[in-house]
């Protein structure tokens, strides 16, 4: 819909990020309403358990 789209590759993460520019208007920390499925959604990937390897450490 005529949107800005930007690819953001990761190769370290064997990971690409797609980011569709406007798509929020300006942000969804820009409103003060309660958004419970994003607080459920971060707290659900901040606790999980990943293995790391040891060169990282």
């Amino acid at each position: 819909a005529g949107l800005p789209v930007t690819r953001h590759v990761l190769p370290l993460l064997r990971a690409v990020n797609f980011t569709v520019g406007g798509l929020l208007g300006e942000g969804v920390a820009s409103q003060a309403r309660f958004d419970p499925q994003a607080k459920a959604l971060g707290e659900w990937l901040r606790s999980r358990h990943v293995d790391v390897p040891e060169e990282l450490l």
